[in-house]
């Protein structure tokens, strides 16, 4: 089985350029434990999870701009850069190993830069438990 036969293909992406309070917004709203990041072009440039965003909120209190007022944070500042991904054509084999190997539960697929799909470590596990996937 290859990354483009497992993958979810309606991906929500976020913009490195949205305010971490949308982010919180879209992650709560959209039941999402992470989500691909995008530039203006819609190229990947990383991937933000809750973690990330607790992790800002926590570092963060007290940080203002030139003028005392609360400086707002975006997506660019908190997310891991670059993402890892793979492309349409990579076996789930090698994607687990990549997974573990980097910890990470969420890989995007690209194809040309632009995010086609996404694939979770539950992904994976829906399908082996669904004997879609040999277990050795």
């Amino acid at each position: 089985m290859i990354a483009k036969d497992l993958m979810k293909k309606d991906v929500l992406c976020v913009r490195e350029s949205d305010r971490v309070e949308d982010l919180a917004d879209v992650l709560v709203g959209e039941n999402l434990h992470g989500a691909p990041v995008v530039d203006a072009a819609g190229e990947l440039v990383g991937v933000v999870t809750q973690q990330d965003l607790f992790f800002s909120t926590m570092t963060r209190s007290g940080v203002t701009d030139g003028d005392g007022e609360s400086a707002p944070l975006t997506v660019r500042e908190i997310m891991t850069a670059p993402a890892v991904s793979v492309g349409e054509e990579t076996t789930v084999e090698a994607l687990c190993r990549i997974m573990f190997k980097l910890r990470i539960h969420r890989v995007p697929v690209v194809r040309h830069g632009r995010v086609r799909g996404i694939i979770s470590s539950l992904d994976v596990c829906a399908a082996v438990a669904r004997g879609e996937l040999p277990v050795e």
